[in-house]
Parts: structure tokens; sequence; C-alpha cells
């Protein structure tokens, strides 16, 4: 039982730390890199982050609308998040920001901290032990690991236990030169800082956020315009990018690309967009209603009913859209149609 209890003590992640007293044990470390950047042009503020550890995504990244955001790993202590958005509303500049919040943490030597602005200013601190122990031989999860940041216009990337630094330079190449949404390039610049190697303890959680003001007079009260986060996964990329798509509405897109290419007669063309789409978000009855759809309009009705079934099992009510709807007009005297509509 004692060994099981030291077991359990010894992997459970911990980003948020109270402060370090004297004679207290080093926090647990884990191994991160992220990106913090502001678009002057919609004035969205992003983080993107992953990490050797549980939950990253809900403990690195912090940001307030019209004010900036903050990027907190390494030993990450929560705190510096609202901290720093405070201090930004104050008006300090990011590196005052920066100065100000670790000066006043102990266990500063162990943090990474990176702090951007909505002018587009940023500034990164890494503590000496957060470097020193990428040279410490009997440190042997981090010897010969890399740790420290990239700045570029509007963004600044940072990352402590990765395999080069060629990392984060990838990172802000793929951000720099990407094409898309603010979501969309951090996404992409993820995956560019993993094609480097990533951090050298491999990869678990990760998270997109992504905020931006409400305009004036918005009926609107979403701030967060893209908040998604994967906890534990062996490469929590992949679900990341689908739970981006389907926040970026990416299946209605290709649903509606679909129904635009059965209008035209190109079925096949239709009916593989549609399954593109199902592929992204499989939970939505709309799109496997809509594959039904597709599959009827192309004169394949024993293959309209499969898709059909599974619509009406997540959800009854399309049975008696299904009953009316003139796309399956001539599927209307099956057995195996009349039996999904009238059970």
């Amino acid at each position: 039982m004692k060994t099981l209890l030291l077991t359990l003590l010894l992997v459970v992640p911990c980003f948020g730390q109270a402060r370090p007293q004297p004679g207290d044990s080093p926090d647990p470390w884990f191994s991160t890199f992220s990106i913090i950047a502001f678009d002057p042009a919609t004035g969205e503020l992003g983080v993107a982050v992953q990490s050797r550890a549980f939950a990253a995504g809900a403990a690195v990244p912090y940001a307030k609308p019209g004010v900036g955001a903050v990027a907190t790993q390494a030993s990450a202590n929560r705190s510096y998040g609202p901290k720093a958005i405070a201090l930004l509303e104050q008006g300090l500049s990011p590196a005052d920001v920066v100065k100000r919040i670790t000066d006043e943490d102990p266990g500063r030597d162990t943090r990474q901290v990176g702090v951007i602005d909505t002018k587009g200013r940023s500034a990164v601190y890494t503590g000496k032990r957060v470097i020193d122990r990428n040279h410490d031989p009997k440190d042997v999860v981090h010897f010969g690991a890399w740790a420290g940041h990239f700045t570029g216009k509007n963004f600044s990337v940072q990352g402590n236990t990765l395999a080069s630094e060629a990392v984060v330079k990838a990172m802000a190449e793929a951000y720099e030169h990407g094409t898309g949404s603010m979501a969309e390039r951090l996404m992409d610049a993820l995956d560019a800082g993993q094609t480097k190697g990533g951090d050298v303890r491999g990869m678990q959680s990760a998270g997109i956020l992504v905020v931006k003001p409400l305009p004036p007079n918005s009926e609107s009260t979403v701030e967060r315009i893209v908040d998604i986060r994967v906890d534990d996964a062996t490469n929590p990329f992949v679900e990341l990018r689908r739970l981006l798509n389907i926040t970026l509405g990416v299946p209605n897109k290709l649903t509606e690309q679909s129904a635009q290419l059965a209008k035209d007669g190109k079925f096949a063309d239709a009916i593989e967009q549609q399954k593109k789409a199902i592929e992204i978000a499989p939970n939505q009855e709309r799109l496997h209603y809509a594959l039904a759809q597709r599959y009827a309009q192309a004169g394949e009705f024993q293959k309209a009913l499969p898709p059909l079934e599974e619509a009406i099992r997540r959800q009854p009510y399309t049975k008696k859209e299904a009953a009316g709807d003139p796309v399956f007009a001539k599927m209307r005297d099956l057995a195996e149609f009349k039996r999904l509509v009238d059970r």
C-alpha cells in the first residue's frame, strides 16, 4: 500500500503550486511548449500549448480580450495568469509585468512564463533552474534538452525540455507564414513544433484558447471564440484539430458543399464530402441524415438506409422529417424505409 501511494504521488501532475517554503521539495516538473499571439487585424489574443502532463490546456493559457495573454509553464505558477492580466490592465508593459510577478515569486527559478499585450509587445522569463537542468547529467529527464523562447512580430514561442531550439523556430515560422484564422495558425504552430521533436518526454495534453473583444452593440456574449483542450492522449493534436474543426464549423461547411455538389449532379463527390463531415463530428445526427439524403439523391437507396437509421437512433424526431422529406420520396415503398419511419 505504501508503494502504491508513493507511485500515485509521483505521477500526479500539479501545474499550480503554493508558494514554496524553506525546506520544501522542488515542484513537479513538466516539459511544455507554447505560443502566445496577438492579431492586430482582428483584435484576437491566443495561446496554444502542448505538454507531457495532464490537462495542460486548462492550466497554462490565460487571456482577456483587449488586454493580453499569458502562458505559465515548466513548474507552472497558476497565479501568474490572473496577476499578469491585472497588471496589464493597469498599463504595465509585458516586460514590467514579467519582472513584477517573478520578483515576487520565491520559486521563480523553476518557472517559465510568457506575456503579450494588445500592442503586440511580449516578454518571456525562463528561470535559472529551468535552464540548468538541461546541463545536469544527474537529471536524466532533462539532461541534453533545450529551454528558451523565440520572439516574433505580435507573437512569442517558448518551451522547456525540448528536443532543440528548432522546435520553437519551426513554430514561429509556421505561425508567421500561416493562413486562416488565428486558431488555425496556432494549431499549425503546434504541429510544426512536434515535427522537430517537440518535448523530449513526449506528448500528453494540448489546448488552444483564443479570445476577442465583443463589437459595440453585439448580441453575442461569447468572447472566448475558441476554447478547446485534450487532457490525456497519445497524440493530443489529432483530437485537438478535430475539436478545432468543429469549433470553426467545418462539418457544416462540408455539408453545404456536399449539398451543392449533389445539386450539380456530382453525387460521388457529394457523398465523399459528407463522409468527411461525419469523420470530424460523428455525434451530429444532422450529418448522418445529410449522408442519407446524398445517397438517396444518387439513387443508391439501400446505402441511404444505414445513415438514416443512425440519424434516427441519435434523434428520433428525424423519423417524421424523413417520412415527409421529398428527397426520400422514391424510398417510401421500401419495407426497410417504412420500418425506420413508422416504428
